[in-house]
């Protein structure tokens, strides 16, 4: 929900606008008084700093914005580390993960352009936010699940195996954010966007909640597809029943370790949420009751519930294809 607001929230303006005064510079030293001296563009220029300081020293990167003939210090570079990041995160995925690591990084990459490029410009318009975020990811879950482990009966269970698992979140969602009268404005920048106006908030929070669920599904599924094809190479006389059986005791230690670990990144998320908690004098019951607390815990519930179910849905999916060991060209498990 947040990472859908934000692309929001940066785009928005972006397309009502064309972008200017920011410049790149580097600190030489600073004053007392507020003031930094600054090389922007081979020239010696003062800029102010913000209020607090803002921890900015001399020789750093910094992001600077003019307006109206003054310069003020913005934020750090940042940049230049998240690239080195990230370059960090391709190398190690292409090392350790090969061939598989390297097409899953172009999926990902194919994901984002989609949301950024696709999904955020329509929902700007005015475009309604469930549609085209179920749309535009769907769209790229179908091509990169099989563009990265292929095209065979374990990736359809688990393509199969995700979709039902979003239904069934998605109409949860629908009937619980009805019967909590949700309004969408559980967050600052939803308010801003409300001021801005033109976007749909309640479907954009329902499209959150669907399409952050669809993401971790993958990984849930693919896997739980892989066990229940193991077990049918293993022992190809098994039918759909024992298939579904022997795949889901593998499949019961999953969600134990799914429910822990859920509950875990969503509360990770959550923490300022959860800090105010100590701090506001309200009734801890009245104060969950509140809408941007009751999205929280319903986004992580609903979010979680999908995930949980797409085990056994995916088992069962798996099984049906797999029995009697069925399987096509290069379908063994251990096959590359």
């Amino acid at each position: 929900m947040r990472a859908l607001v934000l692309l929001l929230l940066f785009c928005l303006p972006a397309l009502a606008q064309e972008p200017g005064g920011y410049l790149l510079g580097r600190i030489l030293a600073l004053d007392p008084e507020g003031v930094a001296r600054v090389e922007v563009q081979g020239k010696v220029k003062e800029a102010l700093l913000p209020a607090d300081g803002g921890g900015f020293r001399p020789g750093m990167r910094v992001v600077l914005y003019q307006e109206g003939g003054r310069l003020y210090v913005a934020e750090p570079d940042r940049m230049p580390w998240l690239v080195g990041l990230l370059f960090l995160f391709a190398l190690l995925a292409a090392l350790l993960g090969r061939g598989k690591g390297l097409r899953g990084l172009l999926g990902t990459l194919l994901s984002l352009l989609v949301v950024v490029y696709l999904v955020v410009p329509q929902v700007a318009s005015g475009g309604n936010p469930l549609l085209y975020a179920l749309l535009g990811s769907l769209g790229v879950l179908l091509f990169t699940i099989y563009w990265v482990h292929g095209v065979n009966r374990k990736t359809t269970a688990a393509l199969l195996g995700t979709l039902l698992s979003v239904v069934f979140v998605l109409f949860l969602s629908l009937f619980f954010v009805e019967a909590m009268g949700f309004t969408g404005l559980a967050s600052e920048e939803a308010l801003l966007l409300r001021q801005w106006g033109g976007v749909d908030l309640l479907s954009l929070y329902l499209a959150g909640v669907v399409v952050g669920a669809l993401g971790a599904l993958t990984d849930v599924t693919v896997t739980q597809a892989a066990v229940v094809q193991a077990l049918a190479h293993a022992n190809p006389r098994f039918g759909l029943w024992e298939l579904y059986r022997r795949g889901m005791e593998v499949g019961y230690d999953h969600i134990g370790s799914l429910v822990n670990t859920l509950v875990l990144a969503y509360a990770a998320g959550s923490l300022p949420l959860f800090l105010l908690l100590t701090k506001d004098p309200t009734p801890l019951r009245f104060l969950l009751n509140t809408e941007p607390f009751a999205a929280e815990i319903a986004a992580m519930v609903l979010g979680s519930l999908g995930l949980l179910l797409a085990v056994p849905l995916t088992t069962l999916v798996a099984a049906f294809l797999f029995q009697g060991g069925k399987a096509g060209p290069g379908e063994h498990p251990h096959a590359h």
